[in-house]
């Protein structure tokens, strides 16, 4: 369409009763048009570039990626398979895991398994068709990405996709590890006298009585926003956290986690969720949502990770 009225632009030209110093001067500013107009228009695409995916915990992959200026479209579609997206075929069988906000530049998948997958993203222009063109490390990986491991590496892959699977909403309980520092070597009974010895002793060192931190509350919940993810949340803490109705908090924060959230709201509500089950005695999960939180609020996490192994109720001894 551009070149069209280009060329309907170059034929009044050459009607119009001008001198030829003039209607060269118009001929050069229709090269100037075709050279900078064209490109500028290519870049308009509704493509987004650099997409990156990588595993961050033992269930979660996170995809990130950067959008051209000026980027127009209706939304943003997450494509995943096992096998590298190469043709517009590829996506017309596969059905988009998401559908995010056009101005989105990250996403966060939950994985069940092992398997290694790659993904792809697609833009859905303004006019609500797919613009699927597939461009191998642009738009759609070519390496693929699996969680990580932490189980046994000896277990074939069979039994990695026969482990439990989780509904949506539920906490999967953390993996912890057990060294055998002994190896097949069994320890050497401690005599009577050596076993009430030893209580003597850890009875007088016994560590202080730990008690629960007090609740934390970021500075951008403690007034009530205008709208949003934020808003939505703001009324679960007034509703059920502030009021120490901690079980309440637990469901109403698993499911306002379920929906894709921003990154910054999803880190709050997270760290949210952690206080509400550590206040529930649930140290093992909470660890884990503490965990979540770790790299956005190191020394906070660490606070609260140590106070969570601190109150960790150890089995009674046989």
């Amino acid at each position: 369409m551009l070149l069209a009225t280009l060329a309907k632009a170059s034929k009044l030209v050459q009607t119009m009763h001008m001198k030829s110093v003039y209607r060269k001067v118009a001929y050069i500013f229709i090269l100037f048009f075709l050279a900078y107009m064209i490109p500028a228009q290519e870049n308009a695409r509704p493509l987004i570039r650099q997409l990156n995916a990588e595993a961050v915990s033992i269930s979660k992959i996170r995809l990130t990626w950067k959008l051209p200026k000026p980027f127009y479209a209706k939304s943003l579609l997450i494509y995943k398979d096992t096998q590298p997206f190469a043709t517009r075929a590829q996506l017309e069988q596969t059905m988009p895991i998401a559908e995010l906000k056009p101005n989105s530049n990250y996403y966060i998948d939950t994985v069940q398994n092992y398997k290694e997958y790659y993904y792809a993203v697609i833009a859905r222009g303004t006019d609500g068709r797919t613009y699927d063109i597939v461009l191998p490390s642009i738009n759609a990986t070519v390496s693929g990405v699996r969680v990580q491991r932490t189980a046994n590496t000896n277990l074939s892959d069979t039994e990695l996709e026969e482990e439990k699977l989780y509904a949506d909403g539920q906490l999967r309980e953390l993996p912890l590890p057990y060294l055998n520092m002994l190896g097949n070597k069994k320890p050497t009974q401690l005599q009577p006298a050596v076993m009430a010895a030893g209580k003597e002793l850890a009875a007088a060192h016994a560590e202080p009585k730990h008690e629960q931190l007090p609740p934390h509350i970021f500075d951008e919940d403690m007034i009530s926003p205008s709208g949003g993810d934020d808003y939505f949340l703001f009324e679960i803490l007034k509703d059920y956290f502030i009021r120490r109705n901690y079980a309440q908090s637990v469901t109403e924060l698993q499911q306002f986690l379920g929906i894709h959230r921003s990154e910054a709201t999803t880190m709050r509500a997270a760290f949210y969720l952690g206080e509400a089950l550590y206040y529930c005695g649930k140290y093992r999960q909470a660890l884990m949502m503490f965990l979540f939180v770790e790299e956005d609020e190191p020394a906070l996490a660490k606070k609260w990770m140590q106070s969570t192994l601190d109150l960790y109720e150890r089995p009674a001894e046989r």
